[in-house]
């Protein structure tokens, strides 16, 4: 594979204006819903496609969600957008443009697995490659609603499709209360569960059995569900499939393709305008650190709290950022990432380097936190396999509290812009504590309130469907 939910008003334009025998025919030379869910091949392609299309919210959007917001991440030029701003100073608005960007992403991707998981069932296609895309399927729309419910709370839940405007305002568009999302979710990668073949995919693109059991016992630990997470996550170690890597750098290069410790990951190949904008995004906008004369984009830059976060010999510190730029002028101080930036290509919109959604040391440590809650001593062996590979001394405090605390350092260090900040501070209960306190270190009057542990549902979406509430304070 290396190689939107749109909003109902513009579903309900595009069914108005189509020929209003559209489902009925069935053109030789034309791709309707009539004559393409009908073999393998053509499920596979709708697969790739869901895959794409949840992609775009890796792309970017996710970062400014995930770290921006939080005290890894700062803008460095003064001209960012309003949105972008919003994120950085936590005073978001209905109208941010990213927000809307975000929602669109996951909830196509939850679209687009509704239409293959209807139609797979009655498809006369051998039935364990029915199962596998399936499978691939359910975990797309756990995965999209999983962001959905971190970031919004209650969220619109649905498996309908509309194949004409009366069926559009018909349903049931509300936002369900965020139990009911998990319930679907949980639902979803249990059969997903059920469906993947067990043995090893070779291709981390694709998902796995690893792929899900992970993800689930991401979910069970999100709901503080510990003891569920920990035998979900002790299954994935016991798999066998992944390890740690012994070069922490090579998971963030161009080549870093179906490595050990992947589990998830979406794929990019620079030259055929299939690359990301990682290395635009997480360098400043100064010539002199990216080949060729280009520079970044200063939009998701390091902070200084988080260059003072590593421990000295820490080697991820120098695969993860940098704060050194030789320039036409001298050597200039200013931090930039160093993640999934791709020195390779003159194009820092079009790195080869693949985006990994879930790893191995994320089970590791999501594996220590489930342990520590449980009050097992068990924690502190998982927790220093990472820290083993980061070239640091074992942590050797059995103290459930001081655990806590030296878990979610690790976590930070270890994930720096994977996306994975925001939510892991959400989930410990630390967002308010941690940021609001890096806003008053650095003398700012920025603080996250309550209502902004989550995000402002899209005002268009609700101008669109009234039936749609806004989340409080916004």
């Amino acid at each position: 594979m290396k190689k939107y939910w749109l909003s109902i008003c513009i579903a309900c334009t595009l069914l108005v204006s189509a020929c209003s025998n559209f489902l009925e025919l069935e053109p030789e030379n034309q791709i309707n819903q009539n004559n393409f869910y009908k073999t393998e091949k053509d499920f596979e392609t709708s697969m790739v496609g869901i895959y794409a299309t949840l992609k775009n919210l890796y792309a970017r959007d996710i970062f400014f969600i995930t770290e921006l917001t939080t005290d890894n991440a700062e803008i460095s030029i003064p001209t960012s957008s309003l949105a972008e701003v919003e994120f950085d100073e936590m005073t978001l608005t209905a109208t941010n443009t990213i927000i809307q960007s975000a929602w669109n992403s996951a909830l196509f991707t939850v679209s687009r697995c509704n239409v293959l998981l209807n139609r797979i069932n009655e498809a006369a296609i051998d039935e364990i490659a029915k199962n596998r895309i399936a499978a691939e399927a359910r975990f797309m729309r756990a995965l999209s609603y999983f962001f959905l419910v971190q970031a919004f709370g209650n969220t619109p839940v649905t498996d309908a499709e509309f194949n004409s405007p009366a069926q559009v305002f018909a349903a049931d568009i509300t936002l369900k209360p965020s139990e009911e999302v998990y319930q679907l979710i949980i639902s979803d990668l249990l059969t997903a569960e059920s469906q993947i073949p067990i043995n090893l995919n070779p291709n981390k693109g694709q998902v796995s059995i690893g792929a899900i059991k992970t993800l689930l016992g991401k979910v069970y630990l999100t709901q503080h569900n510990y003891m569920d997470a920990a035998a979900k996550l002790k299954e994935v170690i016991d798999l066998g499939h992944y390890s740690l890597v012994d070069n922490y750098k090579s998971l963030f290069q161009p080549s870093n393709e179906n490595l050990a410790e992947s589990i998830f990951e979406f794929k990019y190949t620079s030259g055929v305008n299939l690359g990301n904008s990682y290395s635009s995004l997480f360098t400043p906008a100064i010539i002199g650190l990216l080949p060729d004369r280009q520079s970044g984009s200063g939009r998701i830059n390091p902070t200084l709290s988080l260059m003072q976060a590593y421990e000295s010999g820490d080697v991820r510190m120098s695969a993860s950022v940098g704060d050194s730029i030789l320039t036409d002028v001298g050597m200039v101080y200013s931090r930039y990432g160093l993640k999934f930036v791709d020195m390779t290509t003159n194009n820092p919109l079009d790195g080869s380097a693949n985006f990994t959604v879930l790893r191995y040391a994320d089970v590791l440590l999501m594996y220590a936190e489930a342990l520590n809650e449980l009050g097992s001593a068990d924690a502190n062996t998982y927790l220093n396999l990472v820290r083993s590979r980061a070239g640091l001394n074992s942590f050797e405090k059995n103290d459930t509290e001081a655990l806590r605390q030296a878990i979610a350092q690790e976590r930070r260090v270890e994930f720096v812009f994977e996306a994975q900040r925001w939510f892991d501070l959400k989930r410990t209960g630390k967002a308010q504590e941690v940021i609001n306190a890096y806003y008053a270190q650095k003398g700012l009057k920025f603080s996250v309130e309550d209502h902004e542990l989550l995000l402002p549902i899209p005002r268009r979406e609700i101008e669109i469907n009234p039936k749609l509430q806004q989340n409080p304070g916004y």
